[in-house]
């Protein structure tokens, strides 16, 4: 069974984003960390973060289930760093 660090997931998780971003003239000051927000630093629209979601699923061949990340008390969260993105996958992988 493969294990997954928290440090490989937000490794594997910066380039799919990188990747995801590189045409759109976006520069991050400090390139994308942790800190770094999906929708006020990288200027991600909702079909921009279910590309990413795809993207994801498609690196670990596998379903992961946003939902549970993008949803919370009925009402699709306004914005998502990194390390929530993380976080969230740690636990899913």
């Amino acid at each position: 069974m493969v294990v997954f660090t928290k440090e490989a997931i937000e490794k594997t998780l910066v380039e799919i984003v990188e990747d995801l971003i590189q045409d759109w003239g976006i520069d991050p000051d400090d390139g994308i960390t942790g800190t770094t927000l999906l929708v006020n630093d990288l200027d991600f629209a909702s079909v921009d973060i279910i590309q990413l979601c795809v993207a994801i699923e498609q690196h670990y061949d596998r379903k992961i289930g946003f939902q549970d990340l993008l949803m919370k008390d009925g009402s699709y969260v306004s914005d998502l760093s990194i390390a929530q993105m993380v976080d969230f996958l740690v636990d899913r992988i």
